[in-house]
């Protein structure tokens, strides 16, 4: 089935201005288009949104994201250390920001303590 922006829009619940973006960005280069010129997303297409938008909450970088898709799109055993490689680099990115979160909902956590025992109340 294929859709329109406004339909992978509501599939994936990614802004159509987001869509448009990341097109602009050339991250769908060959992105197939009607007779009207209306960009088609089939199902490949909508699961290649959801990673871009899974890859840019993680901060991945536009140009990485454009470099995993190509490497995607020339083929599974060709390109296969170079994906795993630009995975695993994003992989110890993660961790060292779920690390950090931890550490500062730790401190929230023992600040909301703190001032718990200061007031002697619950809000």
């Amino acid at each position: 089935m294929k859709r329109t922006i406004i339909e992978a829009e509501r599939k994936t619940g990614i802004p159509s201005t987001r869509i448009r973006f990341w097109l602009k960005k050339g991250l769908f280069p060959e992105l197939e288009t009607n007779k009207n010129g209306v960009r088609l997303f089939d199902n490949q297409d909508i699961d290649k949104l959801k990673w871009i938008e899974w890859f840019r909450f993680v901060r991945m970088s536009l140009a990485n994201i454009k470099r995993y898709m190509h490497l995607v799109s020339l083929g599974e055993k060709s390109t296969f250390q170079e994906r795993k490689k630009i995975l695993e680099d994003q992989r110890e990115l993660i961790i060292k920001d779920l690390q950090l979160t931890q550490e500062i909902l730790s401190k929230i956590e023992q600040k909301i303590k703190t001032l718990d025992k200061q007031c002697h109340c619950k809000v």
